[in-house]
């Protein structure tokens, strides 16, 4: 199938803005680098999102077509731009509150849920593409592998963040073991996905094993590690770590669609 580089970027950025929030709640429980990061980060994540759902309505390119979607509360795309909203409203309340310091339990009220959405955001964007018709989509293991990649590309653009604002050392560290963790996620995850799909052994397995596993996942993850170590060379180590997981991100859903063949599907048989 032809690539839909709309459709890629959208969820290759928002799930990006969404998997940054979700490290920046985490940190409200926690404390430390959310302190200098948290407004910042609320920023960027809303920007991503922003700038990923325009990317999406691009791929329907006429208003009417729009509207027409956003009038079905059961497409898939309608609930996409829901929990996108949604978290984007999240965001946005969240960080109001950092900003007039609020009290701490609200705060922690609007991160939980931030969380909850980002999660639910990224995998829902993966789950829009399950159907019969397509037998190598319709799996659970490919909105896993939206979602580990969404943690990945916001595990290493917060480690980035904390790392170019220069925060204390042990929270650079921290923001080390997000990244780790967000690529082996995203390992597992993608790697799952390739393996029940069948994507892992076929015309697109060297694609999928270069730059999604080794670019996307093992990348980060090491970068992770390496920071949460010793947090010298932590920025290099976050910029390397961010460039790999978008390049796996990118690449997942491009092998999707490049091995999404149809199959013909009569009274409710594949084909």
């Amino acid at each position: 199938m032809t690539i839909q580089w709309s459709l890629v970027l959208f969820t290759v950025l928002s799930g990006c803005g969404a998997g940054l929030f979700a490290c920046t709640a985490l940190d409200e429980f926690r404390g430390g680098a959310a302190s200098k990061v948290r407004l910042p980060a609320c920023a960027v994540a809303v920007a991503l999102l922003v700038v990923g759902g325009i990317a999406s309505a691009t791929h329907l390119s006429h208003v009417d077509r729009m509207m027409a979607v956003l009038a079905h509360p059961t497409a898939g795309i309608f609930l996409e731009a829901l929990l996108l909203g949604l978290l984007a409203v999240c965001i946005a309340v969240y960080a109001l509150l950092v900003k007039r310091e609020a009290s701490s339990g609200a705060r922690k009220a609007l991160a939980a849920t931030g969380i909850v959405l980002a999660v639910a955001f990224a995998f829902a964007c993966g789950v829009s593409y399950m159907m019969t018709s397509r037998p190598v989509w319709n799996t659970v293991a490919l909105p896993l592998a939206y979602l580990g990649t969404a943690l990945a590309t916001g595990a290493a653009l917060y480690l980035v963040m904390c790392a170019a604002l220069k925060v204390d050392e042990g929270d650079v560290k921290k923001a080390g073991v997000y990244a780790a963790a967000g690529g082996a996620l995203s390992l597992v995850l993608t790697v799952a996905f390739g393996l029940v799909s069948g994507t892992a052994f076929g015309d697109q397995a060297a694609l999928f094993w270069v730059a999604v596993v080794l670019c996307g996942s093992a990348a980060p993850a090491v970068c992770g590690v390496l920071v949460a170590r010793k947090s010298g060379g932590a920025l290099s180590l976050g910029v390397v770590a961010l460039a790999g997981a978008l390049v796996g991100s990118v690449a997942v859903r491009a092998v999707m669609w490049l091995v999404g063949t149809a199959v013909a599907n009569y009274f409710g048989f594949a084909l």
